[in-house]
């Protein structure tokens, strides 16, 4: 968890380490999301409380891409850029 004051160049370091990895032959991608954009149900998902149907938000979204099977040695980030209280 990288935490600071507005400006304070949290992002840049982040940025930074996954340029540096990837320089290093370790390809790195980093997915980025401020979780005040969207409301609680976009960012998670929800379950229909009838038809018990999940229907996926944004993270569970994410979280499926970076766990599908690949041949890629690929580092994988989810950068909450945002408000820690979000």
């Amino acid at each position: 968890m990288v935490v600071g004051p507005t400006g304070g160049g949290k992002s840049v370091v982040i940025n930074t380490l996954a340029q540096a990895q990837t320089r290093l032959k370790l390809p790195t991608k980093l997915y980025v999301m401020n979780p005040k954009a969207c409301t609680v149900i976009e960012l998670y998902g929800i379950l229909d409380p009838v038809t018990r149907d999940w229907t996926d938000g944004l993270l569970s979204n994410i979280f499926r891409e970076i766990n599908k099977p690949t041949d890629k040695q690929e580092r994988k980030y989810i950068v909450f850029d945002g408000d820690v209280d979000a």
